[in-house]
């Protein structure tokens, strides 16, 4: 005896079936890419390359200054060296990738400078900054009025920034963490990780904790298509000593 189903009905079994799995497979995804964060740089580099779109990027936090990345981690002995400028930011005109700043509003930079925070690189946005820097082995004199810097970085650079790293002090700092909550919007193909983590803050050396908010954007394939973080970064400034002033 055979048992006829409406096909309405059938469809509608079939399309809560599939938007079931698709809703588990981009939320494990999500999940899985937050916590290779925090586990290791060939972790993070194999979730990135596997997983993120060839026209995908990561939503970098915003913030006043130049727009502009170097590599930290070489500046004791390379000094601070333009490595990449944020398209359409304050300084986009002005600098180029290899540029090297000699000193900022006269302070040199150094190493030292640059961890307690006396460049003026952030500020009050619209005022002019005048620096100095080195291209091609000559001194050039330029100007930068800080402004909002919105940026964004390609897959390509996500992982050349994760292969720059150092992996013995990857997650040296890290003292605990958990993801709290998913949220997942199918309609919308965007998942919300919310990770709880305690760390040791590198220039206080003091511990902190703060809640991270993740933002995954999926393409039809299941591909990250976009991923940014916004973090309490307030309340760590305050846990570590610091205050915002004028």
């Amino acid at each position: 005896m055979k048992i006829k189903i409406p096909f309405m009905v059938a469809l509608m079994f079939i399309l809560a079936y599939c938007t079931s799995t698709d809703t588990n497979q981009i939320a494990d995804i999500a999940e899985s890419w937050v916590l290779s964060s925090y586990e290791s740089k060939d972790a993070a580099y194999n979730m990135v390359s596997k997983n993120m779109s060839v026209e995908g990027y990561n939503v970098g936090a915003r913030y006043i200054g130049f727009g502009f990345n170097f590599n930290p981690d070489v500046m004791e002995t390379d000094g601070m060296v333009v490595t990449n400028v944020i398209e359409d930011g304050p300084a986009s005109s002005v600098l180029q990738v290899g540029d090297k700043f000699i000193s900022v509003s006269g302070v040199t930079v150094t190493q030292e400078a640059s961890n307690n925070g006396s460049l003026s690189f952030e500020g009050k946005p619209g005022e002019p900054v005048s620096a100095t820097i080195m291209r091609n082995e000559e001194e050039i004199s330029i100007s930068v009025e800080r402004g909002i810097v919105e940026p964004t970085y390609s897959k390509e650079s996500v992982l050349q920034n994760i292969s720059n790293s150092d992996a013995d002090s990857w997650g040296e700092n890290s003292l605990g963490y958990e993801i709290r909550e998913v949220v997942s919007d199918l309609s919308k193909r965007i998942v919300y990780v919310k990770t709880w983590n305690k760390f040791l803050d590198d220039v206080s050396g003091l511990e902190a904790e703060a809640l991270t908010l993740t933002r995954f954007e999926f393409n039809q394939s299941g591909m990250v298509l976009s991923v940014g973080n916004m973090t309490e970064n307030e309340l760590v400034l305050r846990q570590t000593g610091w205050s915002i002033t004028r």
